[in-house]
């Protein structure tokens, strides 16, 4: 089931409860821009305006990917949380230690992800003004800004912002292959964006409370409210009801959720981060394999800077004289 802007992760009944939840949503929405609106912007001063929060398990191959090229939208630490790899994660995330750029935590616990959830907000949520919950095949893609900062100005009196999944499949691909990066090498997509998201998170405002799947939704404490998340077309995400413009989309989270179909399989056998046992069976694979009608080339525009930074290349002085660049 979809709409133009969405297709649906479950369908949508258009009953009388929906009806009378779209209502009462349009009420609370308004009550809750006025409340923002009008609220001071928090003038904290942290070590870190934005930082990710992600486990992990035997997917050292992806790290330093995943931490260059958000690095390059304008994030500066990641909190990364190993559950029980057995590959040489350590060595590769060696370097950004020692930089203070990745905090390691050894995270035995299975299934291990609201409870590292937990741990991370007592332990660390003092430390930074944002931070994303984010599992490694997830890459936020601004697709007219260049960084985070710049996307979320609009957003910055609120408490938490949803951006939605875009899937990427296996293009095709059995074997991932390791010389190229996987945001180089997966590239077909679904048409539409998924009714999933996921959450940038303002650490002034307390969560209301821990539950699992909170990485796709939670609510946040304020003036006796509990508060949804805002999404990124500007409307409160409440009763399973997404609004939307069709304006431009202005971000996406590219979610490589399979890369090829050996990476697939892997996945499967090692389990749900949430629930322990995987739910990735063939069936499932085929069901989001074959919305992959389309191409996604969005988040190309940042490769030759990757590729520059995953090589050790990226200059380190910007060229000077680039007067009349647009006319070459």
């Amino acid at each position: 089931m979809e709409n133009k802007k969405f297709i649906f992760d479950n369908p949508i009944s258009y009953n009388f409860k929906y009806y009378r939840n779209y209502i009462k949503l349009i009420m609370q929405s308004i009550m809750y821009k006025i409340m923002f609106k009008y609220c001071s912007i928090p003038k904290t001063d942290k070590k870190y305006k934005y930082s990710i929060c992600s486990c992990f398990k035997n997917e050292a191959p992806y790290l330093k990917e995943f931490i260059e090229y958000h690095i390059l939208i304008g994030f500066e630490h990641f909190y990364f949380y190993n559950n029980n790899s057995e590959d040489n994660y350590r060595e590769v995330l060696q370097e950004y230690i020692e930089k203070g750029i990745v905090t390691l935590v050894e995270w035995p616990i299975v299934p291990c992800q609201q409870p590292m959830y937990e741990n991370w907000y007592v332990t660390y949520r003092h430390e930074t003004q944002w931070v994303a919950f984010l599992d490694l095949d997830e890459f936020i893609c601004p697709i007219k800004a260049h960084t985070i900062d710049e996307w979320i100005k609009p957003f910055k009196r609120y408490p938490l912002i949803m951006m939605y999944w875009k899937m990427f499949g296996t293009s095709g691909i059995i074997e991932n292959d390791t010389s190229k990066l996987v945001t180089e090498q997966y590239f077909n997509s679904w048409n539409k964006l998924v009714d999933i998201g996921k959450l940038i998170y303002n650490t002034d405002y307390d969560i209301a409370y821990f539950e699992k799947g909170m990485m796709h939704y939670f609510y946040v404490k304020y003036k006796g409210h509990h508060i949804p998340p805002i999404n990124q077309f500007g409307y409160f995400v409440r009763y399973g009801i997404h609004r939307y413009n069709m304006n431009d989309d202005e971000i996406q989270v590219n979610h490589y959720w399979s890369k090829s179909y050996s990476n697939y399989t892997q996945k499967h056998r090692r389990g749900s981060a949430v629930f322990g046992k995987s739910w990735k069976t063939f069936d499932a694979f085929l069901f989001h394999e074959h919305f992959n009608t389309s191409c996604d080339f969005k988040i190309f525009r940042f490769l030759t800077q990757l590729k520059l930074k995953m090589s050790g290349k990226y200059p380190d002085v910007h060229y000077d004289n680039l007067e009349g660049w647009k006319n070459v």
